[in-house]
């Protein structure tokens, strides 16, 4: 909408343009009423560069989608062309998720959901998921992982977007619309992670337990796959049984790192059968069922 002076309103902002069409200054209006037709509004007009509306970083006088996926890019790549001044929605000097939940937050409007105090994150079997008690406007994680790593985002979400640099990998994840996020294949240690909305940041509580994925292909012939997630550095042992209860084979038996690590049987010396996938370490125990069919 428009004045006869030729200013805009947006929602409950604004802008005052110059002759050229440029934005000097912007306000918020107070006191509205619902038809919009009375309140008040300030404004401080300085001299110099053009003012921006808040979240508003490619200049087209809203704060949507655009913007987020430009500050997304940003947190991902901090070399990245943007307008930090413009994207600073909370004032802190810094253009980061926080900011990107505050322009979520202005899209979706009134929320039934209130906003999440805290997450669980669980992964079994590569799949890394969140559990929070609440709406979750956005989160930032960074992996650790070996070079034969791969990774695929969920697509439930309004922006999702990652970027690797070597042996590191940063996640971006905004309003997400399941508990699933991603995706793994191979090794990984979560580094941080980071669950925002507009209250601030959520506690996350971190998978504390052992955990061994279901095996694939199963039944198989003559090699299957298991994900085993590690809560702490320590001790685990992993070994292969018959129905019998004797040890047939051992996959991995000392020292393992925090994450989530892939193992391999191949059973190829062995005879069709029920065999029994067992992982033990400080954070429990873990048996999962096999088949072989030759």
């Amino acid at each position: 909408m428009a004045d006869s002076f030729g200013d805009t309103w947006n929602g409950n902002i604004w802008t005052i343009k110059d002759a050229t069409g440029q934005i000097i200054s912007f306000g918020t209006l107070d006191g509205v009423n619902d038809d919009g037709s009375s309140g008040t509004v300030s404004f401080e007009i300085t001299s110099g560069e053009p003012a921006c509306m808040s979240g508003d970083v490619n200049g087209d006088e809203m704060a949507n989608v655009q913007d987020i996926v430009l500050i997304v890019g940003y947190i991902l790549d901090s070399t990245s062309d943007l307008d930090v001044d413009c994207a600073d929605m909370n004032d802190d000097g810094l253009a980061n998720v926080q900011d990107v939940v505050l322009i979520v937050n202005g899209i979706l409007g009134n929320r039934a959901t209130s906003d999440a105090t805290e997450a669980k994150l669980d992964i079994n079997g590569g799949v890394a998921s969140l559990d929070a008690n609440g709406f979750v406007g956005a989160v930032q994680m960074t992996l650790s992982h070996g070079t034969d790593f791969e990774l695929e985002l969920t697509d439930r979400a309004m922006v999702s977007e990652y970027r690797t640099n070597g042996n590191s990998t940063t996640i971006v994840i905004v309003a997400p619309e399941s508990d699933d996020l991603f995706t793994a294949n191979g090794d990984f240690t979560v580094e941080e992670i980071i669950v925002a909305n507009v209250s601030g940041e959520a506690t996350v509580v971190m998978p504390s337990e052992l955990t061994l994925s279901k095996a694939y292909p199963n039944p198989f012939n003559p090699s299957t796959s298991l994900n085993i997630y590690v809560p702490a550095d320590g001790m685990v042992s992993l070994s292969v049984y018959n129905v019998m209860g004797q040890e047939v084979a051992t996959l991995h038996s000392g020292n393992m790192s925090a994450g989530s690590h892939s193992v391999t049987w191949n059973a190829s010396e062995m005879t069709s059968g029920l065999y029994f996938v067992r992982a033990e370490s400080n954070g429990g125990v873990a048996v999962q069922k096999v088949m072989l069919m030759k």
